[in-house]
């Protein structure tokens, strides 16, 4: 045989024999193909590494004929430890030679290995051609047969010759441009028209040749080569091997096209998938030899060597990849040394928070929307990363997903042992077990670039909650292309764990254990484009907790807080106070205390840093803890005013009733007010002006004869609204009318502010209340508003009824009492309980209704637990006895209900 040896392993990659690049460093006539150690090929230094006794890193070309002497069946056997190929005939003098037409193939780095092929052929000489690569270690390469009259041998020496035997030009290949396409079940694919290199001869025909392997559904046009799959073809992938015959012979080619059938289209999958195809369900697959060691942009720096339609990210063994060669080193079964890149989009049916799970031996990213169209892909980006090289794990995500198609890329690669990468998916609220996501959810196609929300507000912008309450904001308004699927808040590592978002609706909560402070909360909105951080668009403001009286709503129609209420004025009053009546404030906020002692602390007020040239009025009440003689004081530069009482509710007031008058324009001074005033809350109205230079106010209090020492007048010493303020829900009637139905409580009310709920409470004494219903309140509205609620089973006799209204931060305040009786017989049933008390164990139900009906017997204890049932025969009157024994002592009440309505009755159980 004539041999060649070529410095370098071929690593499967016949190419690598013709690259006029790499020529051959040694040729030389072998007797035989028998090299079984590694001792065999002699020394093969410089073109190999290792020893002269066992070299490494090489490759060997072997070409020639063998002779047969008679027609029959033959079995080769080709031993190899790393890459071994073998052609006879035709497939043995082409250059390259095709590795999907060789009689054997040993694929990969691997021990030594046998593999043989058992073939019929006429008498007489045909041509050879054997390829061999060591990568490393063993150098092992023996061709055998055996045949008619021949016993498995090493082929002799006698039958091999240097020389080949010219052979006519039969078709040398063929192949398909793309060489791959994906359809949906139920429709019809064509390919395109082959390209075929004819040798010389044009083709005449052409033939499926693993027809047999085949569905039904598959042909090919024996003129054009053009391959078509039916729409009877069943869901699956398809490689379809063709015969191509000229004037000189017919050439097999394995493997030239894959038909991939897959699920119906998800809904919205159209246009076209990253090739230029139209879309299918599944995903865009590029495969490329090496792995991308975590680098994306490999992917955009190489030529894929393989790509196709996949199903589903779905491969949990080595061999589900399938055969991947020559892009991987390994085997058909075992690829190695590879990476993938997976295109497309993913559709879900429903809007939920949903997991996901990537699980990878080595390297895999996975992108979701926006993220997933960059290139090269952003790691940084990543929905989830499995990076690196180790062992198959598998790393999880959870986030909330609309419905709809939601762009997908992934990145996986393989550098050895094992490969193994799965995507599954799971939904609690959902009802979604884990599984590997299914295929029918996948489309090859990709979505437009989304856009993100682009504006996020709250109104009001401020949250703000006494100490040891909770409390709610409103739902943000969202300017967004694609619906906002979750709110999260983004600056949550800065704040206290008690403030949460509502991923829904995006509502801020305030816990009653977050301490005291105000806190800039900044808020993700996540749609289908991806996530938007909008920073700092709502302040939640936890202040001391209102004095005890403080009650109403202040002039911004806001419930009262600790502190007071303050107007901001552009302009400097200059000691006119009729400014304040003839300008308009351009904002308004409350303030915790009157303690402005630097410019920048006048900010939250004005909005300004070191503001000039202002004016600002204070409104609220002042808490007195003791009866006394009090001393005020008022620390400005430039001109400030204070009243207190009925001077602070004057509708304009003057100079003249004030307590103190620190007029003028000046530097900081303090100025004092003596005055006698009882425990309680006063009102309180502060003028101030800043003309030039600092910006200074203070109010102090202090009292000899109260034990108050000077101090800072505190929030918790404030309230937000006057005396004459309304309260936040106004009601205007509250009764109760008894029907055959129940008893009807009705009530309305005048205004409403930050109503969340009313809950109707009864009483059997006027003493002791129980929630029997709860109806939704407005909320906030200034218009008049009609509430009803029946009770359906009042006590027999004497009820009592009040309402209990329940403000958004938990605030409740009570109804007076109302009462009705209400006549059992009147809805149709009578019940007659005896002995009642009892102390006998038992007790006897006696009902009476106008129509025979099937009635439910209950006995509930005060907290309205059941604790004895029964159903009652279907007649107009009946009896039934049931024990008490097991029942304490107490009080508990007995209910009938029928189709003719509910009564109730009280037993008492000594």
């Amino acid at each position: 045989m004539y041999a060649e040896y070529f410095s370098r392993y071929f690593a499967d990659d016949t190419g690598f024999f013709s690259d006029n690049a790499n020529p051959a460093g040694l040729s030389r006539v072998e007797a035989q193909v028998n090299f079984p150690t590694a001792a065999s090929f002699g020394d093969l230094r410089p073109i190999s590494d290792g020893t002269a006794q066992d070299p490494d890193r090489y490759s060997l070309r072997l070409r020639g004929s063998i002779d047969l002497p008679t027609a029959g069946s033959y079995t080769f056997y080709l031993t190899s430890d790393d890459a071994a190929y073998l052609w006879l005939d035709n497939e043995a003098t082409v250059i390259p030679p095709n590795p999907d037409a060789a009689l054997i193939a040993i694929r990969g780095s691997r021990p030594a290995l046998t593999r043989t092929a058992t073939i019929t052929l006429p008498a007489g000489r045909h041509n050879v051609q054997i390829l061999y690569g060591d990568d490393c270690c063993e150098n092992v390469l023996v061709w055998e047969y055996e045949g008619p009259g021949i016993a498995r041998q090493v082929v002799p020496s006698s039958v091999l010759c240097t020389g080949l035997v010219p052979v006519p030009p039969v078709p040398q290949s063929i192949s398909y441009s793309p060489a791959a396409r994906a359809f949906p079940a139920g429709t019809t694919l064509s390919s395109g028209a082959p390209v075929v290199q004819a040798g010389g001869a044009a083709p005449t025909g052409f033939a499926i040749a693993n027809a047999a392997s085949l569905p039904a559904g598959i042909s090919i046009n024996s003129a054009t080569g053009v391959l078509t799959a039916s729409s009877s073809v069943p869901q699956g992938s398809y490689d379809v091997a063709v015969a191509v015959t000229n004037a000189n012979g017919t050439s097999t080619f394995r493997n030239v096209f894959r038909f991939t059938v897959t699920a119906p289209l998800p809904t919205g999958c159209g246009g076209t998938d990253p090739g230029g195809q139209t879309a299918a369900a599944g995903l865009y697959s590029e495969y490329f030899s090496g792995f991308f060691d975590d680098d994306p942009a490999f992917f955009t720096g190489h030529t894929p060597g393989l790509v196709r339609t996949d199903a589903q990210i779905n491969f949990p063994l080595e061999d589900s990849f399938g055969n991947l060669l020559p892009v991987a080193t390994g085997s058909q079964t075992a690829p190695d040394n590879f990476s993938l890149r997976q295109r497309g989009s993913l559709y879900l049916a429903a809007t939920g928070t949903y997991t996901f799970y990537l699980t990878a031996d080595d390297a895999a990213y996975l992108w979701l929307d926006n993220a997933a169209l960059a290139s090269p892909l952003v790691l940084a980006n990543a929905t989830i990363n499995n990076g690196g090289i180790h062992s198959a794990k598998t790393v999880a995500v959870t986030l909330k997903l609309s419905a709809g198609l939601h762009n997908l890329a992934l990145l996986y690669g393989d550098k050895g042992v094992g490969n193994t990468l799965q995507l599954e998916y799971e939904s609690a609220d959902l009802g979604l077990a884990r599984m590997v996501v299914p295929s029918n959810l996948f489309c090859t196609s990709v979505q437009p670039l989304l856009p993100l929300a682009v504006a996020l507000t709250y109104s009001p912008a401020t949250l703000r909650v006494a100490t040891g309450r909770s409390g709610t904001s409103v739902a943000p308004t969202a300017t967004s292309a694609s619906a906002v699927v979750e709110y999260l808040i983004s600056n949550a590592a800065d704040l206290p764990a008690g403030i949460t978002i509502n991923a829904a609706t995006g509502q801020l909560s305030v816990s009653a254990g977050v301490a005291e402070g105000s806190y800039a909360v900044s808020v993700a909105a996540r749609n289908s484009g991806g996530t938007a951080v909008f920073a700092q668009v709502l302040t939640v403001q936890v202040v001391a907790a209102a004095p005890v009286g403080c009650a109403g709503i202040d002039a911004n129609s806001a419930v009262a807080t600790s502190g007071l209420f303050v107007e901001y004025f552009p302009g400097y009053f200059n000691d006119d106070l009729t400014f304040f009546s003839s300008t308009a404030a351009t904002r308004t906020n409350r303030t915790q205390a009157i303690d402005f002692s630097s410019a920048a602390s006048w900010s939250e007020i004005t909005g300004q840093q070191d503001p000039d040239g202002f004016s600002a009025r204070f409104r609220g009440r002042i808490l007195v803890p003791t009866t006394g003689t009090y001393t005020l004081h008022l620390t400005s530069d430039d001109a400030a005013y204070l009243w207190l009482d009925n001077a602070a509710l004057a509708s304009s007031p003057t100079t003249g009733t004030a307590l103190i008058s620190n007029s003028g324009i000046h530097e900081a001074i303090t100025k004092s007010g003596v005055v006698n005033l009882t425990a309680g809350l006063h009102d309180i109205l502060i003028l101030y002006g800043e003309a030039v230079g600092p910006n200074v106010l203070r109010l102090e209090y202090e009292s000899a004869d109260a034990n108050v020492p000077r101090q800072l007048v505190s929030a918790g010493s404030l309230c937000t609204t006057l005396s004459n303020a309304p309260l936040p829900v106004t009601l205007l009637r509250f009764g109760v009318q008894p029907n055959k139905m129940g008893v009807v409580a009705s009530w309305e009310t005048a205004q409403e502010l930050n109503s969340a709920t009313f809950v109707v409470e009864r009483s059997a004494n006027g003493q002791v209340f129980e929630s029997i219903g709860r109806v939704a309140a407005a909320g906030t509205t200034q218009q008049r508003q009609v509430y009803s609620f029946t009770d359906r089973a009042p006590f027999a006799g004497q009820n009592y009824y009040r309402l209990r209204q329940l403000d958004k931060d938990g605030t409740a305040h009570l109804s007076g009492v109302v009462s009705t009786q209400w006549n059992a017989a009147a809805s149709g049933l009578q019940l007659t309980l005896f002995p009642n008390p009892t102390a006998t164990g038992t007790c006897t139900v006696r009902l009476e209704q106008a129509t025979a009906a099937a009635t439910q017997l209950q006995v509930l204890d005060l907290t309205g637990r059941t604790v004895y049932s029964h159903q009652l025969p279907a007649t107009s009157a009946t009896e039934h006895t049931f024990s008490t024994r097991q029942l304490r002592a107490g009080v508990y009440v007995v209910r009938v209900t029928s189709a003719q309505g509910t009564v109730t009755q009280r037993i008492q159980v000594q």
